[in-house]
């Protein structure tokens, strides 16, 4: 121990020195009797009191009146005698009546006989952790009635491994099941089975706990196996040090958005449909236009022409002439009129309104009405026909005339004068079918699939006249009267088209 030039101990000089010079925490000493008997700076600053106000007065004075009467101050001194010390934390009163929170240490104190002599009693102002810890708890407790209460979301945390550790309203509202059943299990059975094999739930809480969160959408299981769109947010909870505590999931259910979009995104898609096919619409409109100016030229300058002949020199043409001029504006003005035709069944075709009738008819009777209406400029040309007996379907025969007209016309202009047109006509099942094969250029495999297209015109078609419509009209009329329309050609053998239409009971 450390001594004055004259020997005298100064130790307890010192320790004196300082306990009264302390000031951030109250130390005093009190008789066996709890009367105080000592008064530090630290005392003073703290509970207001000066040293000849305070000594000689009991230390209950420090104690809320509902403490004092319940006997804490008393069973305190009992529990230090008893103990050796006495540790607790409550709040106590200064001068002015304020109260304050404190750390309370009192000792026993006994002399070298081991008889109580006192007690040293240590206080330390806690208030202000007082304050934060209880603000702390208040916001928490604020925090779980908000996340508890919220039905719109479900919120809920998950352990490091993703096990659900809280599940608050709307969990339970949009997932379906209660917090005791769901709790302690693995958040992976909210996903489905595809994104389970695929390892989705694992890789988002790995995502999450690298970048600190994961957010992304999709279908969600609830509890009785129906699906949602969910929007779900990911998040990892760290403590102060860093440490990985769990995850933190917020999931909305978004399938009425969902529902919205994919509507929304369904009536733009048809509008697209739509503009395209205004578009198509309108090109076909003006490539009508200029097949129609160009195909009307040609027939219109013949007869023109063989008009103004009949006109200028009339009684002086051979009779021979005469007929043929007559036969020839004949022949053009038939032309002319097919492509009329063509045209109004295009116009009826494309508004919806190409009626046909549904009534028993001979096949063989229409077959030789159009072999026998073939122009005349045509009639040396060998067609061979074939036809069952009682070959009676169910449709519109004059429509059908059209449509076999249309093929058995393609098929003389295509084929060489000097090879022969088939048409052959068998009942196939249900059906009564009509094939027409000529020895044409045939038509390419890759081709094929344009032929009953507006306006199509092939290659291996260059230079033989025609609007490029009669296939596609022929198509619709046989469908509409129930039956298919087909093709089977090789180019350098030649084609077969065939249509079916019901047979008649």
């Amino acid at each position: 121990m450390p001594h004055t030039a004259g020997g005298e101990d100064r130790g307890p000089y010192l320790l004196d020195r300082l306990v009264n010079t302390v000031t951030d925490y109250a130390i005093f000493a009190l008789d066996v009797d709890g009367c105080i008997a000592t008064w530090n700076a630290g005392a003073a600053r703290m509970k207001g009191y000066d040293a000849s106000e305070i000594i000689g007065q009991h230390f209950s004075r420090f104690y809320p009146a509902q403490d004092v009467a319940g006997g804490l101050p008393d069973r305190e001194l009992a529990i230090a005698a008893a103990d050796g010390r006495f540790e607790d934390e409550g709040w106590r009163l200064r001068k002015d009546g304020s109260r304050f929170w404190a750390n309370v240490v009192i000792t026993a104190l006994r002399g070298p006989d081991g008889r109580l002599i006192g007690f040293g009693k240590v206080t330390r102002d806690l208030t202000e952790r007082r304050r934060t810890e209880e603000a702390l708890r208040e916001s928490e407790e604020r925090f779980r009635l908000l996340v508890g209460g919220v039905a719109d979301y479900a919120i809920f945390l998950l352990d490091p491994d993703g096990t659900i550790a809280s599940w608050n309203l709307g969990a339970e509202r949009l997932k379906g099941y209660r917090a005791d059943e769901i709790i302690g299990r693995d958040v992976s059975q909210f996903y489905s089975e595809e994104d389970r094999r695929n390892g989705v739930p694992a890789a988002a809480l790995r995502e999450a706990l690298e970048v600190g969160r994961w957010e992304s959408e999709g279908w969600r299981i609830r509890k009785d196996g129906t699906r949602f769109w969910a929007n779900v947010l990911i998040t990892a909870l760290r403590s102060p040090d860093g440490r990985h505590r769990g995850f933190a999931k917020v999931t909305r259910d978004l399938t009425d958005r969902k529902r919205n979009e994919d509507a929304l995104r369904g009536v733009l898609a048809r509008e697209r449909d739509a503009a395209a096919q205004l578009r198509e619409l309108d090109r076909m409109r003006t490539e009508l236009i200029a097949v129609i100016a160009h195909d009307l030229r040609a027939p219109v300058g013949v007869i023109q022409h063989l008009a103004h002949r009949l006109g200028t020199g009339w009684d002086s043409l051979p009779d021979d002439d005469r007929r043929a001029i007559l036969d020839r504006i004949a022949a053009r003005t038939a032309t002319l009129g097919a492509l009329v035709d063509d045209v109004f069944d295009m116009v009826l075709i494309d508004a919806g309104r190409l009626d046909v009738a549904a009534a028993p008819f001979e096949m063989a009777a229409v077959v030789a009405d159009v072999v026998a209406d073939l122009d005349t400029s045509q009639s040396e040309r060998s067609i061979k026909v074939t036809v069952g007996p009682k070959d009676t379907v169910v449709g519109d025969a004059r429509r059908t005339w059209q449509v076999l007209t249309n093929l058995l016309s393609n098929a003389v202009k295509f084929s060489p004068p000097d090879e022969p047109i088939v048409i052959a006509v068998e009942r196939v099942g249900d059906d009564v079918v009509v094939a027409v094969t000529d020895a044409g250029p045939g038509i390419p495999q890759e081709q094929q699939h344009l032929l009953f297209q507006r306006f199509t015109r092939l290659p291996t078609g260059a230079g033989v006249p025609g609007s490029g419509v009669g296939l596609f009209i022929t198509k619709s009329l046989i469908e509409a009267q129930g039956g298919r329309v087909s093709v089977q050609s090789m180019p350098g053998v030649g084609s077969t088209f065939r249509f079916s239409l019901p047979a008649a009971p």
